[in-house]
């Protein structure tokens, strides 16, 4: 029986023991370790959420960067279009008068030329006049012949060459 007491002694010893150890071990060790561990997976925890927001952060930040992009994109195809609008407004408004300052200056021109004409036919009328004056005048002083009346009609023609 002692085997059996001793056995039964020691076990309650040794269980003893073990209870006090972990009680022991709990307290000095599991505990601070354990709330390392959890501050620990507080703080990957905190980080990943940090860096999740970041991500969102750059997601809309890049969001608004390709609004804005596109904004601007409209805006200058706008700004272009009104710009062509003007330049062909421009252009057209240039032709027209170019084409207004050409028919005025063709019209006048063509008044020049006919008050030129006009003064020429005037002038040639007068010559003319003159000349068929010069030649009755010859031809009643020298009444002669039609033989010497186209003569002298063409001598007097070749004295005013």
């Amino acid at each position: 029986m002692e085997i059996n007491e001793q056995f039964w002694s020691t076990l309650f010893f040794t269980v003893l023991n073990i209870l006090i150890l972990y009680f022991i071990l709990k307290k000095i060790l599991f505990k601070p370790v354990t709330k390392y561990m959890s501050d620990r997976s507080n703080k990957i925890k905190e980080a990943l959420d940090m860096a999740e927001e970041a991500k969102k952060k750059v997601e809309e930040m890049e969001k608004e960067h390709q609004a804005r992009l596109k904004e601007a994109k409209e805006q200058g195809v706008l700004i272009m279009d009104t710009y062509k609008k003007k330049a062909e407004n421009e252009y057209n408004s240039i032709i027209e008068k170019a084409k207004q300052d050409a028919e005025i200056m063709i019209k006048n021109t063509r008044n020049e030329l006919e008050v030129e004409k006009e003064k020429l036919i005037n002038d040639i009328k007068g010559e003319v006049t003159e000349l068929v004056l010069a030649a009755s005048k010859k031809v009643l002083n020298e009444n002669l012949d039609e033989k010497t009346n186209k003569k002298l009609i063409q001598e007097f023609l070749n004295e005013k060459k």
